[in-house]
């Protein structure tokens, strides 16, 4: 950690302004990779090839978005310059994500579409990874619970206000107009990231010897990091395999008219009722604990996932109760999800580069979780039964995040 940068509190203004780059992050995320890829993908490909299209941006994307977050970090870590080691990465990643964002937009193929999304992916892993290495940097470790709350809040308010504006856009017949507003929303976002920063990286690094690949990935071979990372992996795949295909499912299987504009309904429910557990569940981790968030978390959204199973609701009111319960699962987690992080990291004079593995393990489902559902789906038919399936991997991934995650030996909470 930069010692002159964490010696005295944040305040909530600063705790605000620093968050507020994942506002961004999820404004720009959310409606790209459960709306927009899903709806321009079924716009440029057969129908009977549109989950495996689908599976195939995604998954491709995904490994970008594993490889270069750690990689960059580690890259990070070592910077001096004037301006600080991370906003010169940040800067230059928001620039490349931008060129990504406009080939996206414009996209009258399958290959420009895959192609834009790409770069985005190469560009905003990037920017993320360095953004992952100032909250260590920056946040006192008394007020962990509080900015990790925060994190989750901006998120989800980006989720909300990101498919809402897509949810316009889609109503109008413009869908891909969002990009327009994604795209500046993006990096106005980041202003204020970079005020609430200052000071960050202004101290030199001593060198340090060049590392194995088995020095560098260490942090997953033992440790409570390791258990977080995993918990984060299987958290996040049990969102993800359902999320990648909810507009098909919506469409082909429930038959709700017009399912792009419903997916970006059924999202805003997840993230209205997500949100608060972000505004109050970091600071209430502060005095509970992490690890009963994540248990209730998982709770939740594996009862959502066994009533869709079993039931296969087909009532628009009842798909989106069943959106909120899903939301208020999903809320649980993310507000601890950076806390449980920060409170275990290996070694402070990492933080970039292990954040970017803890990065690496949210986007890695990303890279096998739609290719595993697309082919799912598809092999049975790209009926109910497909579907189904994809909610059963959800259960099992929920359930073995809850397992896991008992594995985690925190430090006592500062008083």
């Amino acid at each position: 950690m930069d010692d002159l940068v964490v010696t005295r509190r944040l305040g909530r203004g600063r705790q605000a302004a620093l968050a507020s780059g994942w506002f961004g992050l999820n404004f720009h995320w959310l409606p790209i990779g459960f709306v927009l890829v899903q709806a321009q993908v079924a716009a440029l490909v057969p129908q009977d090839h549109v989950a495996i299209g689908i599976g195939v941006v995604l998954a491709t994307g995904g490994v970008l978005a594993v490889v270069v977050p750690p990689s960059v970090g580690t890259f990070s870590d070592r910077l001096t310059t004037r301006f600080g080691r991370r906003r010169p990465i940040i800067v230059v990643g928001l620039a490349g994500n931008l060129v990504g964002l406009l080939v996206m937009a414009t996209a009258s193929s399958y290959a420009a579409l895959l192609a834009g999304y790409l770069v985005i992916q190469l560009f905003n892993g990037a920017t993320t990874a360095a953004y992952a290495g100032l909250i260590p940097d920056v946040v006192p470790e008394s007020e962990v619970g509080q900015a990790s709350g925060a994190l989750g809040a901006a998120y989800n308010l980006g989720g909300i206000l990101g498919v809402a504006v897509t949810t316009v856009f889609s109503l109008i017949g413009h869908v891909t107009l969002a990009y327009a507003v994604i795209a500046p929303l993006l990096i106005l976002t980041f202003v204020p990231v970079m005020w609430a920063a200052r000071g960050e990286g202004l101290v030199p690094v001593a060198p340090r010897r060049r590392r194995t690949v088995g020095e560098f990935l260490s942090p997953l071979w033992g440790g409570s990091f390791a258990w977080v990372l995993l918990t984060r992996f299987f958290m996040t795949a049990g969102v993800v395999v359902v999320s990648s295909f909810l507009t098909p499912f919506f469409s082909t299987v429930l038959h709700i008219p017009n399912a792009t504009t419903f997916t970006a309904l059924w999202l805003a429910v997840v993230f209205i009722f997500g949100a608060p557990f972000g505004f109050v569940g970091g600071s209430m981790s502060d005095r509970l604990g992490r690890k009963v968030f994540v248990y209730a978390s998982s709770a939740v959204q594996v009862v959502v996932g066994a009533f869709v199973v079993i039931v296969l609701p087909s009532s628009v009111p009842l798909v989106l109760v069943l959106g909120a319960l899903f939301g208020v699962g999903y809320g649980l987690y993310y507000a601890v999800d950076w806390a449980l992080a920060v409170d275990t990291l290996p070694d402070p004079a990492d933080a970039s580069k292990d954040m970017g593995l803890f990065h690496a393990s949210f986007t890695l489902p990303q890279t096998i979780l739609p290719l595993v559902g697309g082919a799912l789906i598809d092999g049975l038919g790209g009926g109910a039964r497909g579907y189904r399936g994809i909610f059963v991997i959800a259960i099992v991934c929920f359930v073995v995040g809850t397992v896991l995650v008992r594995q985690v030996k925190l430090p006592p909470r500062p008083r």
